[in-house]
């Protein structure tokens, strides 16, 4: 419209500036032709004005085209820049809209007195409604009952405190009645015409929440089992040295419970006998950052001490720090057990040994004692299995029927014996001596946990066969390795270690080495230790070793004895690989 008038102006303009200019050229030329005559000078004085008036006539009507040329183009320039704006505005409408519409957030608007204001079509179709459905109606219609009166509280405080944002977590339900957790962020403003609205923007909460709820159930079910179990689980930051307790750690360590425990805590509740070798672990742990397993003792502050065995993965976190996941377990109970079982074996086999008359009788007492520690041990757990306030048949039975083994095995122990004695000829089989030696350790592991031995196995792959009794090549290498306990039992500024190596020697020979770390041996006893009734121990009888050379050479092998070079003593012998063309 505004266009249309300046170009509807532009002629107007134009005419009026040429007739003026031609009213004056006009006027001037009647002047000149029905005017007094004027003289020479003065008329072409007059010509001069007259050219001069039309030349100005044109610069004006130049000037005035100019400006108004300029007035144009700035009216259209200020025009198209409102048309812009205009269109800026309605764009920006429609994208809010779109935002406010469509945005995954719940977004709702109402009145002091609770009234649905607005709600945003999203809002809307996640409570199961149509946004008319909702306009004009309570809010309270969205919540639960017994969440009402909450609602009402929140609201009463946003109005209080305008322009003030306020936060809850709350359920909404659904027109079929299910129900919605939301985060509900709520601001009051005031309008122009002094009425007060809440805006109030709800996020779906509803996943956490029900992973939370699965959390809290799991974390139970879990403190529950090591309860049950008595095993808690840690967390250990090396960088930092804290570390992370569950319920039942805290009970193991009798600690109160805390957000963490610190590493020097920890190694003081263990006991002093304990503690220098947990520190060597723990030591070692942090700068290798590999896994560990180890078992060590609590004092506790009654006095009380209890066994436990603590074990743990390394992990690296997300700074490339080592930290430990790891569980402990209080083994108390079944240490105590294992005592009062080694307590009874050593009993029988002090009674045994007493009792033994010559080089006969010192072998069979030798020779029964782990059948016979086998029968008390079943029959104390028959017992037991008795006992109970409703017997356990089954388990009992179990007990009496590795009783009647055990019997059977002693049967055959004596019979062995006898046999070695008349010279006649033994049980022999082919056998694995990798196999007899894990047998025997898997007999003596507690023997060598509750020493502190540490035991390392050297056992060379695919090796022969022997011929051999089982019986009689298991009681040498139990003999030698019990010697190599009882040797390590003064050690006390050294680690007690002890060495079973097997590798084939020569062609046809396998040799089975015991090394310890003990006190050694003396030189002018070197070349008794296997004489009978010799003995270095003050309550030993000096027919262990004595029994072993005479199972060894019956069996075509030879045994020796050697000092190390550092400390200890190393105690070997050699048994003929089995042949196919050899007779059993």
């Amino acid at each position: 419209m505004r266009n249309q008038l300046l170009k509807s102006r532009r002629p107007a303009e134009q005419l009026l500036l040429g007739g003026m200019a031609l009213a004056s050229l006009t006027v001037a030329c009647i002047w000149l032709v029905l005017g007094p005559a004027p003289e020479v000078a003065d008329y072409l004085i007059a010509i001069a004005l007259l050219f001069a008036l039309f030349i100005a006539s044109l610069i004006v009507m130049h000037l005035v085209g100019s400006t108004r040329r300029q007035i144009e183009a700035a009216l259209e320039s200020r025009a198209s820049a409102e048309q812009r704006a205009i269109e800026a505005l309605r764009e920006s409408e429609a994208q809010w809209k779109e935002v406010f519409e469509h945005n995954p957030v719940m977004y709702f608007m109402v009145d002091a007195d609770g009234t649905v204001l607005s709600v945003n079509t999203f809002g809307a179709a996640q409570l199961g409604y149509r946004v008319d459905e909702l306009c004009g109606q309570s809010v309270l219609k969205v919540f639960f009952e017994e969440d009402r009166d909450t609602v009402r509280e929140s609201v009463a405080v946003c109005l209080a405190n305008i322009a003030q944002t306020r936060s809850w977590e709350i359920r909404k339900t659904r027109k079929d009645g299910s129900a919605l957790w939301v985060r509900e962020n709520a601001k009051a403003i005031q309008r122009r015409d002094n009425r007060s609205i809440v805006l109030i923007a709800c996020e779906d909460i509803t996943e956490r929440k029900e992973a939370e709820k699965a959390l809290r159930q799991s974390g139970s079910y879990l403190a529950e089992a090591q309860r049950l179990s008595h095993t808690g689980s840690f967390g250990w930051c090396v960088a930092t040295g804290e570390i992370i307790w569950s319920d039942e750690t805290f009970r193991i360590f009798g600690f109160d419970k805390a957000p963490s425990v610190a590493v020097d805590k920890v190694v003081q509740r263990i006991h002093p006998d304990d503690r220098a070798g947990a520190q060597q672990t723990i030591d070692q742990a942090s700068s290798d950052g590999r896994d560990f397993d180890h078992e060590y003792r609590l004092l506790m502050p009654d006095g009380l001490v209890k066994y436990v065995h603590a074990t743990a993965h390394a992990v690296t976190d997300a700074q490339g720090g080592i930290e430990f996941v790891g569980a402990v377990t209080d083994v108390t109970a079944r240490k105590r057990a294992e005592e009062k079982l080694q307590e009874a074996q050593a009993e029988l086999s002090h009674i045994t040994r007493l009792t033994a008359l010559g080089e006969l009788a010192a072998s069979i007492a030798h020779e029964v004692n782990q059948p016979l520690a086998a029968v008390v041990a079943n029959a104390a757990a028959a017992l037991r299995w008795l006992d109970r306030d409703t017997p356990n048949l089954q388990e009992a039975r179990g007990a009496l029927v590795s009783i009647v083994n055990d019997g059977t095995r002693a049967g055959e122990v004596i019979q062995r014996v006898r046999s070695l004695v008349s010279k006649t000829s033994d049980h022999m089989v082919p056998l694995d001596i990798n196999r007899i030696v894990n047998e025997v350790v898997s007999l003596l592991h507690r023997e060598l946990f509750s020493h502190r031995i540490l035991l390392r196995l050297e056992l060379a792959p695919a090796l022969g066969l022997v011929l051999g009794d089982r019986i009689q090549i298991q009681q040498i290498i139990l003999n030698l390795v019990i010697n190599g306990i009882e040797a390590m039992q003064p050690v006390t500024d050294r680690p007690r270690k002890l060495v079973i190596r097997t590798n084939q020697e020569g062609v046809h020979q396998i040799l089975v080495t015991v090394k310890d770390s003990g006190v050694g041996l003396a030189a002018q006893d070197a070349n008794r230790l296997f004489d009978p009734f010799f003995t270095t121990k003050s309550g030993g009888m000096g027919m262990g070793l004595s029994i072993c050379r005479s199972i060894v050479e019956s069996h075509g092998g030879r045994l020796s004895a050697s000092s190390n070079v550092g400390p200890g003593a190393t105690f070997q012998f050699s048994l003929p690989m089995h042949q196919e063309d050899d007779t059993p």
